[in-house]
């Protein structure tokens, strides 16, 4: 008896712990877990410009083409990345007649520090400010162009800044639906669906509130079915009750790739934000 008495509390013991583990990470460790992987790959930018946010913190802004083009803004996801960008997405944009200035947040592709989810906001509105004053590109008369977490994050600037247009791909409606989407991948964590994840977070970042701050400016977002990482599904059924944003789906692509897929809609979409041509529209 007493050795099934140890068995169940052992058992208990374990469930409360597997719930907990969790529950104290999202609560109190979001920002490690949110840019615990991010890359440092050598860069070849045409300027460089390191933004002091903090002490031991900076922003880094790369100019990509003419300094005297029209201007996208560039926000990238948690992992940074802007090496592989210079490759797959920059000569692009350049090419339809653009210059990418790309913000680098702390901790991400040479910037100093380390970044977190409450400050990153600020960190960013910094780093808008030095572009405005100190180069030719105007973040009013620009496109913001965001992925993943960096849709997040051009959104919030595009309230602050009046921007030509928005510009996102890999979006989630809230941090909560990227919290669920690790769940579902992750079959050890299956358990943990069951979690009140929306209450634990300090923040859920969601869309619905940051969307109905933005003044009247365009936004496009491309999303790929195959999207694990920010369902398709989820947004489409956000988007389905936010009429003003154009979306775009795009088959077969993953959170990855929707903007190597699609890139013709996506170029177009573009050119047409940076001579504000782009009109809202209701998906289908």
């Amino acid at each position: 008896m007493a050795v099934r008495r140890k068995c169940l509390f052992l058992a208990l013991a374990l469930l409360v712990l597997y719930f907990l583990l969790p529950a104290l990470l999202l609560r109190f460790a979001i920002d490690q877990l949110a840019f615990a992987a991010q890359t440092s790959a050598a860069t070849h930018e045409d300027q460089r410009y390191e933004v002091k946010v903090g002490s031991g913190r900076s922003v880094v802004v790369r100019r990509y083409g003419s300094a005297n083009a029209a201007c996208v803004i560039f926000f990238p996801g948690q992992h940074g990345g802007i090496g592989t960008y210079e490759r797959t997405l920059f000569p692009q944009i350049e090419g339809a007649g653009a210059v990418v200035y790309a913000v680098s947040y702390p901790g991400q592709d040479g910037a100093a520090g380390s970044s977190r989810l409450r400050w990153l906001s600020g960190d960013v509105a910094v780093a808008m400010d030095f572009i405005g004053r100190k180069t030719s590109c105007i973040p009013a008369q620009s496109v913001f162009v965001g992925r993943s977490l960096g849709a997040t994050v051009a959104l919030v600037e595009a309230e602050r800044f009046s921007p030509r247009g928005v510009l996102l791909d890999g979006v989630s409606p809230d941090l909560a639906g990227v919290v669920h989407a690790w769940f579902e991948r992750h079959p050890l964590a299956i358990g943990w669906r069951l979690l009140p994840v929306r209450l634990l977070l300090a923040d859920d970042f969601a869309l619905v509130d940051i969307v109905a701050k933005l003044p009247a400016t365009p936004v496009v977002i491309f999303q790929g079915m195959a999207d694990r990482v920010t369902p398709f599904e989820s947004m489409r059924i956000w988007v389905s009750a936010n009429p003003a944003i154009r979306f775009v789906p795009i088959p077969g692509a993953s959170h990855e790739n929707a903007y190597r897929l699609g890139r013709a809609s996506y170029l177009e979409s573009l050119k047409d934000l940076l001579s504000a041509k782009v009109a809202s529209h209701c998906p289908d």
